[in-house]
C-alpha cells in the first residue's frame, strides 16, 4: 500500500476536513480498511434480496400495469442507492431484487380479508399481517427479510385527474428485517417523473406536475426503505445542501429526480447513513454475525463546546468478532420530528479514540443529540433513531451551545 494511502487509513478522526468532500475521503477508506478487513476472515456470504409484496383490499384488483410500473421504479431507487454509494467511495453497493423469468420484478400479490372502506393510515399491522402467510408459501420468514410492502389504497379520478391516498407509509427495520409500507397508485411510473406536464390535483400536495407527483412518491418509496433499513431522519448541512442537495431522509423524499426538470439538485445520501449501509447484509452481501447482540462500549467521552459547533471526544471498543468502524451523532432541535436533525460521523483510530463536530445548531432552542456505534457485523447500538446514547444541550440566541446537560449524562446510558 502506498504511504499516503496507508496514513489515510489511519488518520486520526479528529484530524478530518472540514467540507463534506474532505470528510468523504478521509472516513470511507477507514471504515472500509476495518470492514472489509473484518469481512475477508471467515466470510459468511449470502444471496439477501429486497422482496416486493403488492396488497389490494378485498374489493379492489390490482392498479393498471401494476408490475410493469413498479419494476422500473425499483430499478431506478436501487440504482440511486447504488450510485449514492459509489458516489461517496463504497462502490457501486446496492440491494439485490428478486427478478422473474419475463424479465420483472417478482411481486407477491396478497388480497386484503375486507373491503378498502376497513382500511386507513394506522392499518399497517394489520395489512402486514395478512400478508405473512403468502410470504410463508413462498419460504419467506418477514421476520427475517426486508419487504416493501404496496398497497392498493390510492383513489384516481382519470378525467377530473384527482388524486387521494389513504394508505399506511411509514417503515421500520434493522440489519435483519425491515418494512416499508407504500401506497400505489397508476400515476406512479417512473417514465413521468421528468414530465412538468400534465398536472394533477392531489389531496395532500395540490396542483403539482405529474413529474412532481412522482418525485414526492417515488422519493417516498427510497425515503422509507432507509427507514426499513434501519436508519434515521436526518436534514443536511448547509455544505451539504450547497454541494449535493437535499438530504433523501429528511425532505429527499420530495425532491427525488427534480433535477430531471431542471427543478433542483434533487435528493443525495449522506455520509452517516452511509456508512450505516456499508455493513447492512442487502448491501454488503454478508450475514457473518448479523445476530449479534450491540457490544461497543464508549469510554471516556467528554464535551466542548468550540464557537458555534458542539465537539465530542472519546474511545470506543468492540468484541474482537465485531469491530466498532464508526459512530454517528445526531444533533436535533427541539420541535420538527427529528426531520431537523443534523448528522456527524467519525471513524475510530486503532485504539478506538474518535472526535466528531455538530455544527449548523439551531440558535433559541434546546436539542437531542443521539449517538450510535456501528459495528462490522451491521449491528448496532440503535435503529431508526432508537438508542440508549441520548444527552439533551441548549443552544443560545446568538448560537453558542451550552453542553452542560450533556456533560452530567455522558457515559450513563437510559
Amino acid at each position: 500500500m502506498p504511504m499516503r494511502s496507508l496514513l489515510m487509513v489511519l488518520l486520526p478522526s479528529f484530524l478530518c476536513a472540514a467540507t463534506p468532500q474532505e470528510e468523504i475521503a478521509a472516513q470511507v477508506p477507514a471504515a472500509r480498511a476495518i470492514l472489509d478487513g473484518w469481512q475477508a476472515k471467515d466470510p459468511v456470504k449470502a444471496d439477501r434480496k429486497l422482496h416486493i409484496v403488492y396488497w389490494t383490499p378485498a374489493d379492489r384488483h390490482p392498479a393498471p400495469r401494476y408490475r410493469e410500473r413498479l419494476s422500473a421504479v425499483m430499478r431506478d431507487i436501487r440504482k440511486f442507492y447504488g450510485s449514492e454509494m459509489e458516489r461517496l467511495g463504497f462502490g457501486f453497493r446496492t440491494f439485490t431484487l428478486d427478478e422473474a423469468a419475463d424479465g420483472l420484478l417478482k411481486i407477491h400479490v396478497v388480497t386484503g380479508a375486507e373491503p378498502y372502506a376497513h382500511y386507513d393510515v394506522p392499518s399497517g399491522d394489520e395489512i402486514r399481517k395478512e400478508c405473512l402467510p403468502v410470504l410463508k408459501k413462498e419460504g419467506l420468514n418477514a421476520d427475517e427479510e426486508t419487504i416493501v410492502l404496496f398497497c392498493n389504497m390510492s383513489n384516481w379520478d382519470s378525467e377530473k385527474r384527482t388524486i387521494s391516498q389513504n394508505s399506511p407509509y411509514y417503515a421500520y427495520g434493522t440489519n435483519r428485517w425491515g418494512t416499508a409500507w407504500q401506497v400505489d397508485s397508476p400515476m406512479l411510473d417512473l417514465e413521468s417523473l421528468s414530465q412538468k406536464e400534465p398536472r394533477v390535483l392531489d389531496g395532500q400536495y395540490g396542483n403539482i406536475s405529474v413529474g412532481r407527483y412522482n418525485s414526492i412518491f417515488i422519493g417516498g418509496i427510497a425515503h422509507e426503505l432507509g427507514h426499513a433499513f434501519g436508519y434515521p431522519h436526518n436534514v443536511e448541512r448547509a455544505d451539504e445542501g450547497a454541494a449535493f442537495g437535499t438530504a433523501l431522509m429528511g425532505s429527499g423524499n420530495r425532491t427525488y429526480g427534480e433535477n430531471l426538470r431542471g427543478e433542483g439538485k434533487g435528493s443525495f445520501l449522506n455520509l452517516a447513513h452511509a456508512l450505516q449501509l456499508a455493513s447492512h447484509p442487502l448491501f454488503c452481501g454478508s450475514i457473518k454475525g448479523w445476530d449479534n447482540k450491540p457490544s461497543a462500549r464508549p469510554s471516556g467521552l467528554s464535551v466542548r463546546a468550540e464557537g458555534k459547533t458542539i465537539v465530542l471526544s472519546g474511545k470506543v471498543t468492540g468484541d474482537e468478532d465485531a469491530p466498532v468502524y464508526a459512530v454517528q451523532a445526531y444533533f436535533d432541535p427541539e420541535g420538527g420530528s427529528d426531520y431537523d436533525a443534523t448528522s456527524a460521523s467519525a471513524v475510530p483510530g486503532q485504539d478506538g479514540g474518535f472526535t466528531l463536530t455538530g455544527t449548523d445548531l439551531v440558535a433559541g432552542k434546546g436539542g437531542e443529540l443521539r449517538l450510535f456505534f456501528l459495528q462490522a457485523d451491521g449491528v448496532a447500538s440503535g435503529f431508526v433513531g432508537s438508542t440508549p446514547y441520548r444527552y439533551p444541550y441548549t443552544v443560545a440566541a446568538d448560537g453558542t451551545p451550552e453542553v452542560k446537560g450533556i456533560a452530567e449524562k455522558l457515559t450513563k446510558p437510559d
